[in-house]
């Protein structure tokens, strides 16, 4: 029975070997691949002591014993081995650490395998058996070795009798790479992003791999931390099964994410000595306090004359879309970066009055703020550095920052303020740099501002001197998209001179010759997805950039939701038909995120309406594991117990790499008098092979009903 139980077992474990790229694994037997690192101490266990048998001179009376304990060694290792080919299955790691340790495991249970059914034959020769023996204990430590590093990092075994002295670089050598960042990458990612175990294509141990990214893009976009996928799977909640690195693993430390943020920040550079970076610069100042005192380099942190903010203070208010740092070793400053456009909020600004004395560099980037809350700012007494780009302020608001005395840069590109903002904040008396891309200044007003504040330096962007030839930008659509009355005018513009917006209203993308020409405004009177590109001669075209407009049909008088949306993407059922297409920002909670069951719902009407469409905006994101539902169906009728189906609309299953947007789904139908409509969408029951989170059941997110 234990014979043909083995010989099965190794014939299933070969089959694995050698055919696991042509097989696709049942999600049960997903389940027994998990018990792998439960089991796998039995084998090493009982291969050991099983291998005492030849080691003993009375070996004849324990023979039986012997005899069994090998047999159950035996079986345990060829299970626990086909248990860990199962698991390496399940994830998207490749590596050399990896494969040394499957190849390890499979040749554990052939020399298991090769202990029980020859021992008779091995035991004619004591040498040869005792040699055996060594070798597979040899084989199992190695094998054990590897998978320790794979679950606990690089090292792992040796690492208690390594050298624990921190290897001191002078701050004039020291590469930004090399020196700085790999060695938070080596501590925190090592374990699923190191050279031996590449997890979801990302190798963090070169320059290279860090250009390379991973299967989900880019590590990180230079310059911009707010939007670059490093910072963002560090900042999401812990629990987020895209967190990093996983809950189960040691976290980064604040000054850790301080340090990468900085350096993303300064460019993201590679391969240059710290020393390429200004003196002053945030990146330069928290690598100088990572590496140690080596000099007195050291001492270019500026000094402050204020306290430092209570550390629990500063707690309470760090969290996953406002974020305060340090700005250097002892310092008391702090940076202040925001995170999550729909997060913000005007209170989220309002309480870091509780440490405005240590503000001295603030980024609210991208966030919607107001001009009135310019004066919540302008209460920052030490501020130093603020970022404004493409927020929603003007010139009304340049007067509520004349309070900001030790303001020596501002950002404020893509913005609509005139030459008079630059005016106001020019008087400033430490105002060196202004940077105002994309604004209403134009290159009269840009250079006359430039010869009225010499000391002043003004950054306005390219300006087109017929020369240069590369790639346009793209336009910017002015007028938001979502849902409109009657009649809205659309306004679409571009910074340079002289360039041609070519738009339609169908979400194809614009060409040259055929689509239509841009002028004054877009006038739309149904629905339409506008995708706009610009066209300059001797440039090449732009990307496009798209916005949705909804007309607005009959509001339904009350929403009652049939099935529960998952608790973390949970809403009012008002957020169906409050007019808000949201972003793709899915845990801003403008949104109903569905997973275990499908979406459903009944929209009420109190008198009968007459309506021939039903259009739900969705959101789409294939990375995130959120997909446009499989099947979206329309009932309606006079009231819920008396319902027809009146439309059905079946999506087949994305292919790989399909780009994430916002889409709506139209159902159409006859003109029918209703007074109740019941909604049903259907989430993906399984996520396709090619995706990291294959077998798992997909994700629908919606927050727009538009019933024409």
């Amino acid at each position: 029975m234990g014979g043909g139980l083995l010989w099965g077992g190794l014939v299933f474990l070969l089959f694995l070997v050698f055919f696991e790229n042509k097989i696709h694994i049942p999600n049960w037997l997903m389940v027994v691949g998990r018990m792998h690192p439960l089991f796998l101490h039995f084998p090493i266990v009982l291969l050991i002591l099983s291998f005492f048998s030849v080691w003993l001179p009375a070996r004849d009376q324990a023979d039986s014993m012997f005899f069994s304990i090998r047999l159950i060694a035996c079986l345990s290792a060829v299970i626990t081995a086909i248990m860990g080919l199962l698991l390496s299955r399940e994830n998207d790691a490749v590596g050399n650490i990896l494969q040394w340790h499957k190849w390890g495991g499979v040749l554990i249970a052939v020399a298991a395998f090769v202990f029980y059914n020859f021992y008779p034959v091995l035991i004619k020769s004591k040498i040869t058996a005792r040699l055996f023996t060594v070798f597979a204990t040899v084989i199992i430590t190695i094998t054990g070795h590897f998978g320790a590093n794979l679950t606990h990092g690089n090292n792992y075994l040796l690492a208690p009798v390594e050298s624990k002295e921190k290897r001191i670089i002078p701050v004039e050598q020291a590469m930004v790479f090399m020196d700085i960042i790999k060695p938070v990458f080596d501590n925190k990612c090592g374990s699923c992003h190191g050279e031996g175990n590449i997890k979801g294509g990302l190798s963090l141990d070169d320059s290279a791999g860090i250009l390379r990214g991973g299967k989900t893009g880019p590590l990180y976009v230079a310059g911009e931390p707010t939007v670059s996928l490093l910072l963002k799977r560090i900042h999401l909640p812990a629990e987020d099964k895209k967190h990093m690195p996983p809950h189960t693993k040691a976290q980064l430390t604040d000054d850790e994410i301080a340090l990468l943020s900085a350096w993303i920040k300064s460019g993201g550079l590679l391969n240059a000595k710290l020393t390429a970076l200004p003196v002053k610069d945030s990146f330069r100042l928290l690598a100088t306090a990572a590496i140690g005192p080596t000099g007195s380099t050291i001492n270019n942190v500026k000094g402050y004359a204020f306290a430092a903010a209570d550390e629990k203070k500063i707690k309470e208010l760090n969290n996953n879309y406002r974020v305060l740092e340090p700005q250097g070793f002892g310092s008391p400053a702090l940076a202040v970066s925001f995170y999550g456009k729909s997060a913000y909020t005007k209170k989220s600004l309002e309480e870091l009055l509780t440490v405005k004395e240590q503000v001295v560099s603030l980024s609210l980037a991208h966030m919607p703020v107001k001009d009135d809350e310019l004066s919540i700012i302008n209460q920052f007494s030490n501020l130093e550095n603020l970022n404004l780009n493409y927020t929603d302020i003007s010139f009304k608001g340049m007067a509520l920052l004349t309070g900001l005395k030790k303001l020596e840069e501002i950002s404020m590109s893509g913005t609509s303020i005139t030459s008079n903002a630059i005016e106001k904040l020019a008087v400033l008396p430490e105002m060196n740099s202004v940077y105002a891309w994309n604004t209403k200044i134009d290159t009269a007003e840009l250079a006359a501002l430039q010869n009225k504040f010499k000391r002043l330096h003004i950054e306005g962007g390219f300006r087109d001197d017929g020369k240069f030839v590369a790639e346009l930008s793209p336009p910017v659509i002015q007028t938001a998209g979502g849902v409109f009355d009657n009649i809205t005018s659309v306004k679409i513009k571009h910074p340079f001179r002289g360039v041609d917006i070519r738009y339609t209203l169908d979400g194809s993308i614009p060409d040259s010759a055929n689509s239509l020409l841009y002028k004054d405004s877009i006038n739309i009177q149904s629905n339409a997805k506008l995708a706009a590109r610009a066209f300059k001669k001797g440039w090449s075209g732009s990307t496009a950039v798209q916005a949705s407009f909804i007309k607005r049909g009959y509001r339904p008088d009350s929403v009652e939701l049939l099935s529960m949306p998952d608790s973390k993407y949970k809403a009012a059922g008002k957020i169906l038909y409050d007019g808000q297409l949201g972003d793709q920002n899915f845990g801003s909670g403008n949104w109903l995120g569905y997973q275990k069951n499908e979406a459903s719902f009944y929209l009420y009407f109190n008198n009968s309406i007459e309506m021939r469409s039903v259009l739900i905006n969705l959101l789409k994101s294939t990375e995130q594991s959120i997909f446009l539902p499989v099947s979206l169906q329309v009932w309606a009728g006079a009231d819920k117990l008396h319902l027809k189906l009146l439309g059905q609309i079946n999506t087949p299953v994305p292919q790989k790499n399909e780009p994430g947007l916002l889409m709506q789904q139209t159902v159409s139908f006859k003109p029918i008098a209703v007074r109740c409509i019941k909604i049903i969408a259907q989430p993906l029951k399984v996520i396709p092979k090619w995706h990291a989170a294959k077998g798992q059941k997909g994700w629908v997110f919606l927050n727009e009903v538009v019933v024409n």
